[in-house]
């Protein structure tokens, strides 16, 4: 009995209302300590409410930025509130009095794009241009300024020894900093992608990166040349991460959905939950990593439990299904527990021996169904798993088209040498003008959705 009540209880899924906002909102960031989150507002506004399952309050609004507020985040003991803006300047703000206690009024040269609190002490930002400063606030300046890139940086993140700062970009590159030494230490080849978001998982052994054309990019620790492996899937560029645990990340996309990813085996889980179509500015957990918050263009911040995530885990012996509908994991307040049949499609067990075993088993299995693309890595067998339905209409297409065109060969076997050569002449263009647009429709759109 006591176990029913137990898993009744966990059942019980407490998340707070959706907050909405008169203009589009960046960025947010949840306080450390209190129900607390802050967001940055396009118009300079910075706004702090408390959030609960029964009601979100207003608390504070700060006007102090003349152009759209970028980036927010608290300081480790959440007494401060730093704030980035597209006017320039940085501004450290007393959460209490609503007093700025620090105006950096020049801090870059460009406009700042995101930023990234290290420590107590040490404050991490980047701009338009590819500029990357990192501040001591205590000494009021930056302790190192550093151009490596030659486009925006997108977005940061730190190991928790505070040793490496990596910071991706617009350029298609990811460049890792030493904090210490404060200066580069290496810059990845250039994925010919615009390198989006970035995270660490896996204890600190893997980091991954979003791109524009929807892929995730790994990347072995202090192994920051080039990539270790590469997972497509995504419609649409990926333009934020956020770990649940250090095998389960929520990725947000340009096409309004959060999605739920396992990393090694990698799969998706499911969607966890969607901005109706628009795209996804920023996702944030909150430090006891139950619940997510997210904001879009449809001027909301909504909240989505994912407590129950890392109670599960996947069959890694099964390779990825082609699954045109994705799960359905939203959970909204009022209803159910929405991984109450989470593992109905999913076998769940302990993972196997070693990661290694898996991949060659996955490959040995890759290898025997489609030994034509043997040669393609790893990357191709992703691939092939997801493919989207206008792909396999094309290929239809293409098979019902040959088969026409050999029928219609045997037809005019009787026909004059003179219809003959006309036929195949027509043949030859109708072919053409068709390869022609589907080679116009495969092409990747290149737009990606950036701050305002």
């Amino acid at each position: 009995m006591s176990e029913g009540k137990d898993e009744s209880e966990d059942d019980k899924v407490h998340i707070p209302p959706d907050i909405s906002f008169e203009d589009l909102v960046v960025d947010i960031n949840f306080h450390p300590s209190k129900p607390l989150i802050a967001a940055g507002i396009i118009t300079g506004d910075v706004t702090l409410h408390s959030y609960a399952s029964s009601a979100n309050t207003l608390v504070k609004t700060f006007k102090h930025h003349k152009k759209a507020t970028r980036a927010v985040a608290f300081s480790k003991d959440g007494n401060s509130l730093i704030t980035s803006s597209k006017d320039k300047s940085l501004q450290v703000v007393d959460v209490e009095t609503g007093k700025v206690s620090q105006c950096f009024s020049q801090a870059h040269p460009s406009p700042v794009y995101c930023q990234l609190v290290i420590s107590d002490r040490l404050l991490a930002t980047g701009d338009d241009d590819g500029n990357v400063k990192l501040w001591d606030l205590r000494k009021g300046h930056p302790i190192m300024e550093l151009q490596e890139n030659q486009d925006f940086i997108s977005d940061m993140a730190v190991d928790e020894e505070k040793r490496f700062l990596l910071a991706t970009s617009g350029d298609g590159t990811m460049t890792t900093f030493n904090i210490r030494r404060r200066k580069m230490v290496v810059q990845s080849e250039n994925m010919e992608d615009e390198m989006l978001s970035v995270a660490i998982v896996k204890d600190g052994t893997k980091v991954i990166c979003g791109t524009g054309e929807g892929a995730l990019n790994f990347f072995n620790w202090e192994e920051f040349g080039n990539i270790s492996d590469r997972f497509p899937g995504h419609p649409m560029s990926v333009d934020c991460i956020v770990p649940v645990t250090e095998n389960i990340v929520c990725t947000g996309s340009m096409d309004g959905v959060i999605r739920a990813v396992n990393i090694l085996p990698n799969r998706f889980m499911g969607v966890v939950g969607e901005h109706e179509e628009f795209p996804i500015e920023k996702i944030r957990i909150t430090p006891n990593s139950e619940i997510i918050a997210s904001c879009s263009h449809d001027q909301k911040i909504k909240f989505w439990h994912v407590a129950h995530l890392e109670k599960e885990t996947i069959d890694a012996s099964k390779k990825a299904k082609r699954d045109n509908k994705p799960k359905n994991l939203k959970k909204t307040a009022g209803q159910e527990d929405f991984f109450a049949d989470f593992g109905k499609d999913l076998e769940v067990k302990p993972a196997a021996e070693s990661e290694d075993d898996l991949s060659e088993e996955e490959g040995d299995s890759d290898n025997e169904e489609e030994p034509e693309n043997a040669d393609n890595g790893s990357e191709s067998e992703e691939s092939d798993d997801f493919l989207s339905d206008d792909d396999s209409d094309d290929l239809d297409e293409d098979d019902s088209a040959d088969e026409d065109d050999v029928d219609s060969a045997d037809e005019d076997e009787d026909d004059s040498a003179e219809d003959s050569d006309s036929n195949t002449t027509e043949s030859e263009e109708r072919t053409g003008d068709e390869d022609e647009k589907d080679v116009t429709k495969d092409k990747p759109d290149s737009d990606t959705s950036g701050k305002q």
